[in-house]
């Protein structure tokens, strides 16, 4: 998930261009169907969760890819991410609110990580 964002070979235009077509698309769902504020909130930190655990993932586990703790770090923001979703399948319908939810968690990502513009962060 979004590993071309961390690619120091990706040029800075890419990734504006990415964080813009994003942003526009989360805007539009958002225009047709807003979600909460607490589902918002909760999304946003889904992508928190993903930068800790892509940050463990690198730090803590790179040395053993195949082993337990680098696949916990991989599920875990994939596990949140899919309960928030199905959380909404109460109210009928999961095709919107997931996609708005994957674009804040993508946007949130991207906010969030401001050295992987910088071509300056090693992995």
């Amino acid at each position: 998930m979004l590993e071309f964002w961390f690619d120091p070979k990706v040029s800075i235009q890419h990734k504006a261009l990415f964080f813009i077509l994003i942003a526009s698309a989360t805007a539009t769902l958002y225009w047709m169907q807003p979600l909460n504020f607490d589902a918002i909130l909760m999304f946003v930190g889904t992508g928190i969760v993903f930068l800790i655990c892509r940050y463990c993932k690198i730090h803590f586990a790179s040395h053993h890819p195949t082993g337990l703790m680098y696949r916990l770090f991989t599920w875990i923001p994939i596990a949140l991410l899919l309960a928030l979703i199905f959380m909404h399948a109460k109210d009928g319908e999961i095709l919107l609110p997931g996609a708005q939810g994957l674009g804040l968690m993508a946007l949130s990502i991207c906010l969030f990580s401001p050295l992987s513009l910088l071509h300056q962060h090693q992995h």
